[in-house]
């Protein structure tokens, strides 16, 4: 899979160290991402494969200025 926005590759690269070994402590330590999210990334992943893994824009506001 080719992760084209920065949060999936993330992701993909917390999964991959976590598949070799390391704990979510460690790999959240090292992303300055909480533990307990590391995990609920490798459950989405069990529960639903990698698409489960991929980033979705979820909200904001919306643009001020319209597309043309």
């Amino acid at each position: 899979m080719k992760a084209n926005h920065a949060r999936s590759r993330e992701r993909l690269m917390a999964l991959y160290e976590v598949s070799n070994g390391k704990s979510a402590t460690q790999v959240g330590r090292e992303t300055g991402r909480n533990p307990q999210t590391v995990m609920e990334w490798v459950h989405r992943y069990n529960q639903a494969g990698i698409s489960a893994l991929e980033y979705q824009h979820t909200g904001g506001h919306p643009p001020f200025f319209p597309q043309r």
